[in-house]
């Protein structure tokens, strides 16, 4: 999808967590990635077999690992594994997550959602963290800066945890409940029903 030049100064915005989700994108790639790319932000594929894919992103279906078959592990490993984090302009996938060229997997699709949920979320706390600042500076306080700068760089970290909590509270599973994921899996269905 082309963006317009505006597009651009979104980057602004969420600035302060895409530094750190670059970081340990880079750093997990350094270790155990492959097919570091740019995709409106920094992704990469865990390698094949990698010790990630072996312990802490394998996937339980009804509560047991499971092995891809053998005819896959070629090209996916041999554990079944989450198909994507993503970390706002920034992410990782399991082997053979991501396709070519562009958004062409349901897999990058749903983290995109994740992402464009990720920058309304930042857009946000920029902006309550502004008012909150102003607000002090009217009253003829000193901001804490370093505060507001830590409380809008977590500004995602905050909102999805806090979805995952309101989705517990509900009685419903935390992360497949909350409305972040449950969002983009519909978008995701939607999607798919529509191609």
């Amino acid at each position: 999808m082309k963006r317009p030049k505006r597009y651009f100064l979104m980057y602004l915005f969420t600035l302060p967590w895409d530094l750190v989700a670059w970081l340990i994108v880079l750093l997990m790639w350094l270790f155990w990635g492959t097919k570091l790319h740019w995709l409106e932000g920094l992704w990469f594929e865990f390698k094949l077999n990698s010790w990630p894919t072996r312990t802490w992103y394998r996937r339980k279906i009804n509560g047991v690992y499971e092995m891809y078959p053998v005819e896959l592990q070629a090209t996916h490993g041999m554990w079944k594994t989450w198909g994507a984090t993503s970390l706002g302009h920034a992410g990782f996938g399991s082997p053979g997550a991501f396709g070519g060229q562009g958004i062409d997997t349901d897999t990058e699709y749903h983290e995109h959602i994740h992402t464009e949920q990720q920058e309304a979320v930042m857009v946000g706390g920029f902006f309550v963290q502004a008012v909150h600042i102003g607000a002090q500076l009217i009253q003829g306080q000193t901001p804490n800066w370093i505060l507001h700068l830590v409380l809008w760089t977590l500004s995602w970290l905050i909102f999805y945890s806090s979805s995952m909590f309101v989705a517990w509270l509900r009685g419903e599973p935390p992360y497949k409940g909350n409305v972040f994921e449950e969002s983009a899996y519909s978008q995701e269905r939607s999607e798919a029903e529509h191609v």
